[in-house]
C-alpha cells in the first residue's frame, strides 16, 4: 500500500504520512463516495496539496478506522434494542391488534 510523506510537516522529528483517497478508502473499506461523506460530515479531517489534491494523515484515517471497529462492536442498550423491535415490526404489531379487536367485536355479538 502505498503512503506519501511530506517533509514539511514533521511530527515527533518524523516525516508525517499522507494517504491518497483511494488508499484511505481501501484502508477503511469504503468507495470514495464514503470518504466524502465522512469528510462533509467533518468524522475525517483532510486537506489539498497544490488546489486539487486531496491527503489524509495517516494517524486519522488509522483513528476513524478503530472507532468504526468499536462501534460495531458495542452491544446496543436495551433501550436501543426495543426501540429498533417497534421501529421495525409496528405494523405486524398494529395488524394484530386490529384483528385481536375484530375477534372480539365478533364473538361479543
Amino acid at each position: 500500500m502505498a503512503v506519501r510523506e511530506v517533509q514539511s510537516g514533521r511530527v515527533g522529528g518524523h516525516p508525517e504520512k499522507l494517504l491518497t483517497l483511494e488508499e484511505a478508502a481501501r484502508r477503511l473499506g469504503l468507495p470514495a463516495e464514503g470518504i466524502e461523506e465522512l469528510i462533509l460530515q467533518g468524522k475525517l479531517p483532510s486537506f489539498r496539496l497544490a488546489g486539487n489534491l486531496l491527503r489524509f494523515r495517516l494517524r486519522d484515517v488509522e483513528t476513524l478506522r478503530l472507532d468504526r471497529q468499536k462501534s460495531r462492536l458495542r452491544r446496543p442498550s436495551l433501550f436501543e434494542r426495543i426501540y429498533d423491535f417497534f421501529y421495525f415490526n409496528n405494523f405486524y404489531l398494529i395488524a394484530f391488534l386490529i384483528l385481536l379487536t375484530l375477534v372480539a367485536i365478533i364473538f361479543t355479538l
